[in-house]
């Protein structure tokens, strides 16, 4: 049974440095709770990136409509990444018409509250169906909301 956003304990809002990538990760575990993910591929590397989610959770993520996600490796996730500020916020996979999602722990406005050391991951040897599956089993049921672009001034 899918649960409503105001149904959990926790609420870990964040976005991309202008704000133009939103995201919220709502959650029944304490934000000490949880072990960041430090996956050691290049583009995790370059961004810093440090991956949170909870299975039994819900991400919701609000993104311009006009905003490519940044695709590579085996092509199955959409990595959003800022289009205006370059900030990396969220990665989102697609299967069998649900979606699935991670967020980029610096991009959340409480980072400082998630205290434990980030655990090294490696998911180089995985196939397409072992990462699907280890997906569903850690990744967090997610919202995409694509809305249309807002002026800058």
């Amino acid at each position: 049974m899918k649960r409503e956003p105001d149904s959990y304990a926790h609420h870990f809002a964040g976005r991309c440095h202008c704000g133009d990538l939103r995201v919220v990760m709502h959650s029944d575990k304490a934000p000490e709770r949880f072990t960041p993910r430090a996956d050691q591929c290049g583009f995790c590397l370059r961004h810093r990136a440090m991956a949170v989610s909870d299975p039994d959770g819900l991400i919701e993520l609000e993104a311009p409509g006009d905003l490519e996600p940044y695709r590579f490796g085996f092509g199955i996730t959409d990595f959003f990444v800022c289009g205006r500020c370059g900030v990396f916020v969220a990665a989102v996979w697609h299967k069998d018409g649900g979606t699935w999602a991670v967020v980029n722990l610096p991009a959340l406005d409480d980072r400082d509250r998630f205290t434990r050391e980030p655990a090294p991951m490696d998911f180089e040897g995985e196939d397409v169906t072992a990462r699907g599956a280890r997906r569903l089993r850690h990744w967090t049921p997610a919202r995409l909301t694509l809305r249309a672009p807002e002026p800058h001034a």
